[in-house]
């Protein structure tokens, strides 16, 4: 049963330390989407289940590895963060500095890393085994949560019916759970996107902050995959997704932060 939800951005530069020092749009994204995840224990959820983009649908463990060194090479882990093992029934001790993912642009795009794909990285991970950007993102953000959580991928290419079969297996679970949807809009808002600029996109994004910013799953479930493949949105599957999970009852929406930084869009927006 989903008593609330919250849609975060999941873009590379939103995981802790791979900017190398402060940044102002970075630290005021991470600040709302914090906030997002208090607003679902707020509502009374008894887990939260973190839904993102990946390169297949399926669970992925608590302490898989992320890719650090594929996302900002030359990255260290801070002394402070001990990346112990956690219960499997509970992912509070985890990595409370965050984790990373596979490889990905700034908007959540493929790329190719310098392992190449299904090579190793520098830590002697294959890429399979890595955690994708929107799921290490949602776990960045969980160190110190009080209820157990779980991450759950959904490929990109999913079709809108999978995406609403997905959505309600979610809803049909008998634990109060909060939903932590980590998902982007387009890559190609400014000409330094990593898309570059497309004025279709622009179009979409409006189409999709309305959706999102007056809590219509409808809409959401609308969103045409070919169309949101060309403009780079990285999260429409894992919006269809919240969708379908919250398609049964009308929701109350609150917008926590809307910007583009770096010519991506992101949205922190709760569902209550």
């Amino acid at each position: 049963m989903i008593v609330a939800a919250a849609t975060v951005p999941g873009a590379p530069l939103l995981l802790p330390g791979v900017t190398g020092g402060p940044v102002r749009e970075v630290a005021k994204t991470r600040e709302a989407m914090a906030a997002a995840v208090t607003a679902l224990l707020d509502q009374g959820a008894e887990e939260i289940v973190v839904v993102g983009g990946a390169p297949a649908t399926r669970p992925f463990p608590p302490d898989a590895p992320g890719p650090e060194q594929r996302v900002a090479p030359g990255w260290r882990r801070p002394h402070h963060d001990r990346r112990s093992a956690p219960d499997e029934r509970r992912g509070d001790e985890v990595l409370p500095e965050g984790a990373y993912s596979e490889v990905s642009g700034p908007g959540g795009e493929s790329v190719q890393g310098s392992a190449g794909l299904g090579g190793r990285d520098g830590a002697g991970e294959t890429v399979e085994d890595l955690l994708p950007v929107s799921l290490a993102v949602g776990r960045s953000l969980l160190g110190g949560c009080p209820v157990p959580w779980t991450l759950r991928g959904v490929g990109r290419h999913e079709s809108r019916d999978r995406c609403l079969e997905l959505g309600r297996e979610l809803r049909e679970g008998g634990r109060p759970a909060g939903l932590l949807v980590v998902a982007d809009g387009s890559a190609r808002r400014s000409e330094k996107a990593p898309g570059h600029l497309d004025p279709s996109a622009i179009e979409l994004d409006a189409r999709i902050g309305a959706a999102l910013t007056a809590a219509d799953a409808g809409a959401l479930l609308r969103l045409d995959p070919a169309a949101c493949e060309r403009a780079l949105v990285a999260g429409r599957a894992a919006w269809q997704v919240m969708a379908a999970a919250c398609e049964d009852r009308p929701w109350q929406a609150q917008v926590l932060h809307e910007e583009d930084p770096f010519g991506v869009a992101y949205w922190v927006v709760t569902w209550t």
